[in-house]
């Protein structure tokens, strides 16, 4: 009869969560570690990607856009752009963003600051990076921003100089790098004239710019080879348009000659102001896909930019022009509904337990911060001692002996939650046991009554569906979790931890004042140890005009 057990209380939490990590892909490599060739990616969805939307974004919707994009691993997000609001409204609120952002350690946010002005502004408003640009084409310079090439450059010299004092790096863009909408073909030796310019001006690194998209890998590699006769070749980077869905194999190609930074957008942010329909900057979802399958690490996590992207692009209204983050959800779509039927519950005996290893983990921590307490007044008791300062060496150690009870008393603590999640992981095995005794004595009374052979026949496959609907349920959970399904269960662990942690808090004496008096002091007197108190267990952008300088 054992095998017409079937309990309720099948899987918990953590073992649901680790199913689901053991199965999804994750494309975060660690180039610390990594023996694979490294390529930087620039983020400039924020900045080039949201400058051209005609419809005005809230700040706070800029500032989440870059913040979450630094949590996915990027080193690089370029946040705004430091123009007149009258010829770039939508970077009108750049000093509002660059205040609101939480500037992530490891990570640069530069800004793009056509002037001395904007530069001023940048410098205000914190800024540790700055981006100036040019073009190889003549025609283009003098639509776009009003002036030659030669004339532009020499404009940048006192935006660099003043960036220089100010201590900020500085980046350069190249546009029209293979092709201008006025000019058509545009030299590699062209580009590679207003390259060297830029360094020598001081820019770090020059990014090399397909502004309309029309570049082809031959191309692309013929004008990186004729750069880099000029500009060290680890000093260039590449900024591909997919207005022909040649973008992918354009970085690839520049790749192949050497270039290891790539700039890109997220969700393919950016139009090309120059073909109708046709789409802009190459997603960043597509790119870290294709390197991180090609042997390159990016150091970021694939899976969370994907979900970045479909957020902005829900924000903007609009499907995600990822192919690759189109796929991913799609695919997590898919997997979720046939894995509906199993999703975890979370049992009271489960909260339970999640709330004593909350309260578990902060008595380990107060205890390492305790034993480095300890540690500490031990040494300063040796040193004292060894200079003859016998009193403030003796007051020490009567802190140390302090620390050394409150480790005790912790230890006391540890030990009584550890046997209570012990007795209510044994109460879930009695229950299971005596829900199967009940389901057996029932199959029992049944047939006792009535040994008809359809009775015997309807139970037997009923038992088999049970059967077979649990095994079900543990192959899905066991191989194929999604991200939907990763994502409720751990914002509802995030919401108990968030309700619990007040009540967790640890009664426990206070420190004696850790200052040591210079002066004498008078010893106390030994006081007796009180026994630990056992804890109670608790219940469970716009149109180009000549003057517009934002085409990168």
């Amino acid at each position: 009869m054992a095998g017409l057990v079937v309990t309720t209380r099948s899987f918990a939490p953590t073992r649901f969560v680790r199913a689901f990590s053991a199965s999804r892909p994750v494309c975060k490599s660690t180039t610390g570690i990594s023996s694979r060739p490294s390529v930087k990616i620039v983020e400039v969805g924020p900045r080039d990607g949201l400058q051209n939307e005609k419809k005005l974004i809230p700040t706070e919707t800029k500032v989440a856009l870059i913040n979450r994009l630094a949590d996915t691993g990027l080193s690089a997000v370029e946040a705004t752009s430091f123009v007149s609001p009258k010829w770039v409204p939508q970077m009108g609120d750049a000093k509002q963003v660059m205040a609101q952002i939480t500037r992530k350690p490891g990570v640069s946010y530069p800004v793009l600051t056509p002037n001395l002005k904007g530069l001023e502004s940048a410098i205000a408003a914190g800024a540790k990076e700055v981006a100036i640009f040019g073009a190889a084409s003549e025609s283009f310079s003098l639509k776009n921003i009003n002036c030659s090439i030669a004339e532009s450059l020499a404009r940048f010299e006192a935006v660099v100089d003043r960036a220089k004092m100010a201590g900020l790096q500085i980046r350069g863009y190249v546009s029209c790098v293979v092709g201008c909408p006025y000019e058509g073909k545009v030299a590699p030796q062209a580009v590679a004239d207003v390259a060297k310019a830029l360094l020598d001006m001081g820019c770090y690194e020059i990014s090399l710019g397909d502004t309309i998209g029309v570049g082809r890998p031959k191309e692309i590699q013929s004008m990186v080879d004729a750069v880099a006769r000029v500009v060290p070749v680890e000093q260039l980077a590449i900024h591909c348009h997919d207005t022909y869905g040649q973008a992918l194999a354009n970085i690839y190609a520049s790749l192949e000659a050497g270039v290891r930074v790539v700039d890109s957008s997220v969700s393919g942010l950016g139009g090309c102001p120059y073909a109708k329909g046709a789409t802009g900057n190459v997603a960043t979802e597509d790119v870290v896909y294709m390197l991180e399958g090609n042997g390159f690490s990016t150091g970021v996590d694939l899976n969370k930019l994907a979900l970045v992207g479909q957020w902005i692009s829900g924000e903007l209204e609009r499907p995600t022009g990822s192919r690759v983050a189109r796929a991913l959800l799609a695919k997590a779509n898919e997997m979720g509904a046939e894995q509906s039927k199993g999703k975890a519950k979370i049992t009271a005996q489960d909260k339970a337990i999640l709330d004593m290893k909350v309260q578990r983990d902060k008595l380990r921590m107060y205890q390492k911060r305790v034993q480095v307490v300890l540690d500490r007044e031990d040494a300063l008791a040796r040193e004292l001692l060894l200079k003859g300062d016998k009193k403030r060496a003796l007051l020490a150690l009567r802190r140390r002996k302090y620390q050394e009870q409150m480790i005790r008393t912790t230890d006391d603590q540890l030990f009584n939650l550890q046997h209570l999640m012990e007795t209510i992981e044994f109460s879930l095995v009695q229950k299971d046991v005596i829900f199967g005794l009940e389901q057996g004595s029932k199959v029992l009374t049944q047939l006792n009554k009535e040994m008809r052979i359809e009775d015997v026949e309807r139970l037997a496959d009923d038992t088999a569906e049970a059967i077979a609907y649990q095994n079900e349920v543990s192959d899905i959970l066991q191989s194929n979790m999604t991200a939907e399904d990763e994502e409720a269960v751990l914002e509802e662990l995030e919401e108990l931890e968030r309700q619990e942690a007040d009540r967790l808090k640890l009664d426990l004496p206070r420190a004696p004042n850790g200052v040591l008096p210079d002066k004498e002091i008078v010893e106390p007197e030994e006081e007796p140890e009180e026994e630990p108190e056992e804890e109670e267990e608790e219940e469970e952008a716009p149109q180009r005009s000549r003057n517009n300088p934002m085409l990168a």
